[in-house]
């Protein structure tokens, strides 16, 4: 993708995620082992760095 396909799924998924919030939505979006990664990586405060090649292959 290029940098601006990621703003746009950037900005759907900090969308989706304010809906969530603010609503009685009950989500049942499984996080993927990708987006696990990313998750737990935030979550222990690592620092996010640059990807040069985007793959979900990590």
């Amino acid at each position: 993708m290029n940098v601006d396909q990621h703003l746009k799924v950037a900005q759907w998924h900090i969308e989706q995620a304010r809906l969530h919030a603010t609503s009685q939505h009950a989500c049942g979006c499984p996080a993927n082992e990708h987006y696990q990664k990313i998750i737990d990586e935030v979550e222990a405060g690592a620092k996010i760095e640059e990807e040069l090649v985007c793959s979900t292959e990590k």
